[in-house]
């Protein structure tokens, strides 16, 4: 599910399922609905000019930290705790000291703490962390403690004093690690960008780290500030993006805002969220282009062979193309390499900013 912080609570309900753009579960014990969480459900390397800005580390640097090599040195001096937020669940949550065991239950989580902590200051990400057709930081999560399923026992023993977890995650288990003591909060389902930084931002106030977080996100708006400049020399194309089980993405997903931003249209603007749509319906959207995961690579041959398709633009002209699933999924920070993927394949050629 893009769209929402994937997270390792094994839900396997037909809602869930069908919650594509929504919080996407890490746990994909089923090849099939593996397929379909991890498409419905850098790390920023801040550059110097943003770092220096937005860290206020002073003239002269010259290189951006390197993600998860912070050093308490880092952190500011002035006093950020007690932090007390309201989460997407409509708890307050208080963390009355910077947190230094950090338990993160969505993969989203995992993915943004490797640009604001050290990674001795995580005790706990999702088994997905480091599989590599789904994250973007396998290296750093490497050696960190994982979790496949939301597991309450499993939390409270790694002795975390933050837990970063889904806002359906099953109430039990949230009112085991909140029994615990332990401050938890809850992220919802988000369906854009902006959504996506704005998590960025509050992960950066529960960990003590508001002005590194909002270097990150400053970082993201100006690479995306520049591919957009790049696609504005193009006629905006319309694309597709259709997956295995009839799925496309509507309005209201971060895949929308993916094609957006990539300066084209999306064919299915007119279908709210993530819904199944017929061979008929596909034909008359009559996309230019259609992209697909890259995990998703029988799909996309179905579609080429599909003779009720044939008539299709895509189709056509042999323009279906799959992109990196951990980008496409993503609802961290990486969504931006999403952007510059998607606009590699759009625009062929084109020399791009890296």
């Amino acid at each position: 599910m893009y769209s929402v912080l994937k997270s390792a609570d094994s839900v396997a309900s037909t809602e869930s399922f069908f919650l594509k753009g929504k919080l996407a579960m890490t746990d994909r014990g089923c090849t099939a609905v593996k397929k379909q969480i991890a498409r419905c459900a850098a790390v920023a390397m801040v550059s110097a000019a943003v770092t220096a800005g937005c860290l206020g580390s002073g003239a002269g640097l010259k290189t951006s930290p390197r993600p998860g090599a912070a050093t308490p040195a880092d952190y500011r001096t002035t006093p950020l705790f007690p932090v007390t937020l309201t989460d997407d669940a409509g708890h307050r949550v208080t963390v009355r000291t910077q947190p230094h065991r950090i338990a993160s239950v969505t993969e989203g989580t995992d993915e943004i703490l490797s640009a604001l902590v050290p990674k001795k200051d995580v005790v706990l990400v999702t088994t997905q962390a480091t599989n590599p057709t789904y994250s973007n930081v396998v290296r750093w999560a490497k050696g960190i403690p994982a979790i496949a399923q939301a597991d309450a026992e499993r939390i409270v023993a790694a002795k975390p004093d933050l837990a970063l977890l889904a806002s359906y995650t099953t109430p039990g288990v949230l009112s085991q690690v909140k029994q615990a003591g332990i401050p938890a909060y809850e992220f919802g389902d988000f369906n854009s960008i902006a959504d996506v930084e704005h998590n960025i931002v509050v992960v950066g106030k529960l960990v003590g780290q508001p002005e590194r977080a909002r270097a990150v996100v400053a970082d993201m708006e100006a690479k995306l500030a520049r591919l957009q400049a790049a696609a504005k020399r193009h006629k905006p194309l319309t694309v597709l993006d259709y997956s295995s089980y009839g799925y496309v993405a509507g309005k209201g997903t971060t895949v929308n805002d993916i094609i957006v931003r990539a300066g084209a249209r999306n064919a299915a603007a007119a279908v709210n969220g993530w819904q199944k749509v017929t061979d008929e319906q596909v034909v008359k959207m009559n996309p230019d282009v259609i992209i697909d995961s890259s995990d998703d690579k029988g799909f996309v041959a179905k579609l080429m062979n599909n003779p009720a398709l044939s008539t299709v633009s895509a189709i056509r002209n042999h323009r279906v193309y799959l992109i990196k699933s951990a980008d496409l999924s993503s609802v961290s920070q990486y969504i931006v390499n999403a952007v510059r993927d998607l606009e590699r394949v759009l625009y062929p050629g084109v020399k791009l900013p890296s």
